[in-house]
């Protein structure tokens, strides 16, 4: 990677390149994972590929959730892709709480693999949680009135000289002025603006939709848009395209690439979220195993 070369988007696509090697890969998850090196190592380096002891029923939730509404939203493409804001587009919050139940309790308790990590908190926690999530999203939904679904769920891709960005969208709307906007479904809470890394992550991942978007569809006046679901219909985080914004995501997307696969060892780090991690029962932290290396042969840059 040459550092004194400008990233450019040399092309995008709506699928993955699988051939190349980690080193040249980049994505939202892995950005957040390497937050941590040891949890990095256990996802995307380690050749064994372990599976997580556990995992935290926030994710389960979260991907249920996303599941249902591609579904949902897939209903409507299928129909036309008109969304009626008033009543005929929104979800049946009873069912979503029914079939939550359904997939994820067995026998009374909470099927493996997944554990609830807060304290004091129950199943009946989470389905209550999930039913505001839903809710908002019924009063999100309606504002979108007269938009027309154009893609539901698929993948992303910006290939630039040094890396390859991946990424996955929710949902791609035109509203009636003809604008696209990219929309990502949260589960958690908006990012407060004083923890910046939170917030800089955030803001990067919308900036790859823009990117994507941009160089996709040849449109100029893309947005990408989170929506935070958690407290309240109204937390949003939107991103339009701009040449600069380009720039400082590619270029910010490109650093991170080198410095990662600059490691010779991926020690853990601790946090608050330590609890939440399905690596902490072998994590070093913990007392588990040793802390990993690496030769430097597996993470050569091809």
């Amino acid at each position: 990677m040459s550092p004194s070369v400008p990233a450019k988007v040399l092309s995008v696509a709506s699928s993955y390149d699988l051939s190349q090697p980690e080193t040249r890969l980049v994505t939202h998850t892995r950005m957040t994972a390497a937050s941590c090196p040891y949890r990095y190592y256990q996802e995307y380096v380690d050749p064994n590929k372990p599976k997580k002891s556990f995992e935290s029923i926030e994710l389960g939730l979260g991907k249920f959730f996303h599941g249902y509404v591609e579904n949902h939203f897939k209903e409507i493409l299928a129909t036309g892709g008109a969304i009626d804001g008033k009543s005929g587009s929104l979800i049946d919050t009873q069912d979503l709480t029914n079939n939550f139940r359904l997939a994820f309790i067995w026998q009374g308790r909470l099927r493996d693999p997944y554990r609830i990590c807060r304290r004091n908190s129950t199943i009946e926690d989470f389905v209550s949680r999930l039913k505001c999530i839903g809710d908002n999203f019924n009063v999100f939904l309606r504002r979108l009135d007269g938009h027309v679904v154009e893609a539901v769920e698929g993948s992303l891709q910006i290939r630039t000289e040094d890396i390859h960005v991946r990424g996955k969208h929710d949902l791609v709307t035109r509203d009636p002025t003809g604008k696209l906007i990219l929309w990502d479904w949260k589960t958690g809470r908006k990012p407060n603006a004083e923890y910046w890394e939170d917030f800089r992550d955030q803001k990067l991942q919308l900036a790859f939709y823009a990117i994507w978007m941009r160089h996709k569809h040849n449109a100029p006046d893309v947005t990408g848009a989170a929506v935070f679901l958690r407290d309240t219909a109204d937390a949003l985080m939107v991103e339009s395209y701009s040449p600069r914004l380009e720039m400082d995501a590619l270029e910010n997307a490109t650093s991170w690439r080198r410095k990662v696969n600059a490691r010779t060892a991926y020690p853990a780090i601790t946090s608050p979220l330590c609890d939440w991690c399905g690596w902490n029962p072998v994590c070093p932290s913990r007392g588990g195993r040793r802390e990993t290396g690496i030769s430097g042969d597996i993470m050569k840059d091809y």
